[in-house]
């Protein structure tokens, strides 16, 4: 009973009750600034809150329902000293809550930054600070929502797997909300295009928004019970590079050497991402080429024509690298 109460989904209720606390929080505190700065009829916003809120009501009652399921499957075989082949479902409507959140979030943010984020005071404590803390929240609630949906165990390949998609995120998401800050500044607002400035909002409001990705990613391989398709991965490593740290990596070269402003240390992480990433994608060709080689002289073998002298050599290699 203890090994059981430990592993009950309903430790999971602290969490989820955390993302419902934040999400209100970030809607009262959007709408505030919304009220305060424009007028009332942004109170109407409240019902986005709530349907953001459902959402996620909606999703934590299913995974709770599956994750319940697997955990007296995975009891029972235990207890029969058997393999339970119950397993739990890929939660679909997780990445679907998200996109209801970051949607309703993002809308807001646009409309904040662009008409009237440079009339905030940073010295009230309602200001930039309390306004740049609401927002990068997100990423407090994407890792919450995460684990909410999951069982696997620090240390198997699942949970690194599932480390691996959601870790950084959050570092995005801050990202997203830094590269908003000049907006507070109306001289350097001023000094910026209106094309370029809606191209800023854009930027950040696509990256709180293409969290769903690795969420969608998650999904398809049952939070890491299954193995992710080179397609899904491939995709998730050119976001990262085309979509995510590549356009704020130019927005803040144009900022610095065009705008002549004040540039974040954090383009030092977009600098460091597109490399890591890139080099990723590199050695992961390189690693294909090798697997496929391997295989035609496998299939050589098989047919007894034997392999060549130039691909035994490449054979040999790849043995090598890969113990």
């Amino acid at each position: 009973m203890k090994g059981q109460r430990l592993c009950d989904p309903v430790i999971f209720l602290p969490t989820r009750v955390a993302i419902i606390i934040i999400t209100m929080f970030q809607g009262c505190m959007l709408n505030y600034y919304l009220v305060h700065y424009k007028n009332h009829n942004w109170y109407a916003w409240i019902a986005a809150d709530v349907a953001a809120v459902l959402s996620f009501m909606v999703a934590f009652f299913i995974s709770y329902r599956e994750l319940k399921l697997v955990l007296r499957a995975s009891l029972s075989a235990k207890q029969h000293h058997t393999q339970t082949s119950v397993e739990a479902g890929s939660f679909p409507l997780m990445y679907f809550s998200w996109m209801v959140y970051s949607i309703v979030l993002v809308v807001r943010v646009a409309v904040i930054y662009q008409n009237f984020a440079y009339k905030i005071k940073i010295d009230e404590f309602f200001g930039t600070n309390m306004l740049k803390f609401t927002i990068a929240l997100s990423g407090v609630v994407f890792l919450l929502l995460v684990a909410a949906h999951h069982r696997a165990q620090p240390g198997t390949t699942a949970r690194n797997q599932i480390n691996l998609l959601s870790a950084m995120v959050p570092f995005d998401v801050i990202d997203a909300v830094d590269i908003l800050s000049i907006f507070f500044d109306k001289e350097g607002k001023d000094a910026m295009e209106s094309v370029f400035q809606w191209a800023v909002i854009a930027v950040a409001c696509i990256n709180l928004v293409l969290p769903v990705v690795p969420l969608m990613v998650l999904s398809k391989s049952r939070f890491g019970m299954h193995s992710i398709t080179p397609s899904l991965n491939m995709l998730h490593r050119l976001l990262h590079i085309f979509v995510i740290n590549g356009p704020l990596l130019a927005i803040r070269i144009i900022m610095w050497h065009r705008q002549g402003q004040e540039v974040s240390p954090l383009i030092v992480k977009n600098i460091v991402m597109v490399l890591v990433v890139s080099m990723d994608l590199y050695e992961s060709r390189d690693e294909r080429e090798d697997m496929e080689e391997l295989q035609e002289e496998e299939e050589e073998r098989d047919d007894g024509t034997g392999p060549s002298p130039r691909n035994s050599d490449t054979l040999a290699v790849v043995r090598y690298n890969n113990a």
